[in-house]
């Protein structure tokens, strides 16, 4: 049985080759798709989850590497590791007991293709299937991308219940460091007050107060978290609700088909520029490979073949564990 997940689907939609050579070649991590793991690991920690999410981070930008050139990798490393290391921090002071991955699903009906569903999603201690999405804004049409997006849909198809998405705004990135209060405040010269947001007017804070990164403040976690309630800006986590489509049976079968696809494809399907920057992982990881002047194979470009193929690429909430057959449309 052929294992599928949101993933996949995303990545076989928007560039064939793109998921073919991820599963079948060691790439770095792009900054988004470290962010996302490192995040999962201080979710998931028994204890300390800020600590596992910053060493998380800093262990992936170690090996394999961020997939980040010409610049301080450190630098930008130490910057999301912090920035993994306050959300996961913030969603745990929301959910206090360890998150877990919700299981495999065998798939079986009505597709004719059946499938091993390889969810995302976590279960927050309340039984709720939530994934994560980090966003640059929450904005309406992020919003509807989401709802519609394999990564939302193919959950709630499988599951055949609402799916939680939490959004999370990171702030637009600039010299690959984000931009929001979790990242950085304003701190004044004289009497080291910070703040993030003015209270009772919408313009910027004078020029006095200075800008500073939360790596560089001395700043702890718990009373960054504190100012940021205190200023207003948690409104930059929000949750909706989004119900499973109303004509489930024809999503699961239509992912079966895009299943039996991904099997028949192959060494290297043609490329589809719309994968080239994926909205959670970043950058493709083989854009100079398809875009070099030598021929497209990844091996010329100095990337090892796996030793045995991969049909894990990457999913926010990392492993599922022992699969469990999925209840049919009609069962739900």
């Amino acid at each position: 049985m052929s294992i599928l997940s949101a993933e996949r689907l995303v990545a076989f939609e928007t560039c064939p080759r793109k998921l073919a050579w991820s599963e079948r070649y060691a790439a770095r991590v792009s900054l988004m798709a470290a962010l996302y793991r490192a995040l999962s690991a201080g979710l998931k920690a028994d204890r300390h989850p800020d600590q596992a999410a910053a060493n998380e981070l800093m262990t992936i930008a170690s090996n394999p590497g961020l997939d980040i050139y010409n610049c301080n990798v450190y630098a930008i490393a130490t910057h999301f590791s912090w920035l993994a290391a306050i959300l996961a921090t913030a969603l745990r002071n929301a959910f206090p007991a360890p998150w877990s991955d919700f299981p495999d699903l065998d798939v079986e009906n009505p597709t004719p293709a059946p499938f091993r569903w390889r969810g995302g999603l976590y279960d927050a201690g309340d039984g709720i299937p939530r994934r994560i999405a980090l966003v640059d804004k929450w904005s309406d049409d992020r919003k509807a991308s989401e709802q519609r997006g394999w990564r939302t849909v193919g959950e709630a198809a499988v599951l055949g219940v609402p799916i939680a998405v939490t959004a999370i705004e990171i702030g637009v990135s600039r010299d690959k460091h984000r931009l929001s209060p979790w990242t950085r405040c304003y701190r004044h010269p004289k009497n080291d007050v910070f703040r993030f947001r003015r209270m009772n007017s919408e313009e910027d804070f004078s020029r006095a107060w200075k800008s500073e990164w939360r790596e560089d403040s001395g700043i702890s976690t718990a009373d960054w978290l504190a100012k940021m309630q205190h200023d207003g800006c948690l409104d930059a986590v929000q949750t909706i609700n989004v119900p499973p489509p109303a004509r489930r049976g024809d999503f699961l079968v239509r992912m079966g088909e895009i299943s039996g696809e991904i099997e028949q494809s192959g060494e290297t399907p043609p490329m589809r520029l719309a994968g080239c920057n994926d909205p959670l992982h970043g950058p493709c990881a083989f854009l100079k490979v398809c875009f070099g002047s030598r021929p497209p194979s990844p091996e010329l470009y100095q990337f090892q073949r796996r030793i045995q193929p991969s049909v894990r690429i990457p999913t926010p909430s990392g492993r599922s564990s022992d699969a469990v057959s999925a209840p049919s449309p009609e069962a739900r």
